[in-house]
């Protein structure tokens, strides 16, 4: 014999249908998660790890290339202005003006970046970078091809 009142078998039901469809709902895709499943920050959430373009320019671009004659000035070789607050306009997603199929860098993918060919001197256009030398340590290089690696950034 039933003892219970319409009232709490209909509660009953409720709450056992509440519990199924929240179960049926799933875990997510993890989309916008971090690796511990918090949400990812944009904008003040930790600093990107590897090199970004402020230490790449402070290392290299700074020293070796902005210079007078080469990619520093307003009369640059190739159009490629290399200047704390130009390089990334001027270097990320955007073709060389020699094959425009050839893209200086591509976030991502160090091995299709034409500025990595430039600096390894595996091109075929034109000379390697930075122009007659000394060239950059292949420890230097592999900096760089690890910003772009880890998707260029800022």
């Amino acid at each position: 014999m039933c003892t219970s009142s319409p009232l709490q078998r209909c509660a009953t039901t409720v709450a056992l249908a509440l519990a199924l469809a929240l179960a049926a709902c799933g875990g997510g895709s993890g989309e916008g998660l971090d690796e511990n499943g918090r949400p990812i920050q944009s904008g003040g959430g930790p600093p990107p790890s590897g090199p970004t373009l402020a230490t790449i320019q402070a290392k290299v671009f700074s020293v070796n290339c902005a210079v007078s004659g080469c990619h520093g000035g307003s009369a640059v070789q190739q159009g490629l202005r290399l200047d704390p607050g130009f390089s990334a306009a001027n270097l990320i997603n955007v073709p060389s003006p020699r094959d425009p199929n050839l893209i200086r860098v591509v976030p991502g993918n160090p091995d299709a970046s034409f500025l990595i060919h430039k600096l390894e001197g595996t091109q075929t256009l034109g000379d390697r970078m930075p122009q007659f030398g000394p060239y950059l340590p292949q420890a230097t290089i592999d900096e760089v091809r690890l910003w772009i690696q880890n998707g260029a950034p800022l």
